[in-house]
């Protein structure tokens, strides 16, 4: 199996994610790899919409329901977590974050929601596929 050093896996706390991060640790003991788990705060992106203090409080609600039970998994695993957060349109947002960061990998879990190719990977998923030049393996 190939060296890893660094692997990104998205979180929003679904059963999907989950299973992406699963098979991320298993990549990540193997490899005695870093896990860093990347949660995407869903900002508003219709122009007039103010981001209120309650929209942020629930967001931050959001991200700390996927971090926290996912940083327990990892660390009860055995493997090294790390966790960052960002804000915006979710499929870009990972793609930059594991560009900038030079991920080795991106792991991440797919819904199998949506339009024709979406019926199969998950929008998000299928998006990060495509745009991005890092490997990804895409969990469903």
């Amino acid at each position: 199996m190939a060296k890893f050093n660094k692997i990104l896996v998205p979180l929003d706390g679904s059963p999907n994610s989950n299973r992406g991060l699963d098979r991320a640790i298993e990549i990540a003991k193997s490899s005695n790899a870093e896990i860093t788990g990347f949660y995407v705060f869903h900002l508003p992106v219709t122009a007039g919409i103010k981001y209120t203090q309650k929209m942020k409080d629930e967001a931050q609600e959001k991200a700390v329901k996927a971090i926290g039970p996912a940083m327990n998994r990892t660390q009860k695993a055995g493997a090294k977590f790390k966790y960052m957060t960002g804000g915006g349109r979710t499929g870009s947002e990972i793609v930059k974050f594991a560009e900038k960061g030079k991920f080795d990998m991106i792991v991440i879990g797919a819904r199998g929601m949506g339009g024709a190719k979406e019926t199969f990977l998950g929008s998000t998923s299928n998006y990060v596929m495509h745009k991005t030049k890092i490997p990804v393996l895409v969990v469903k």
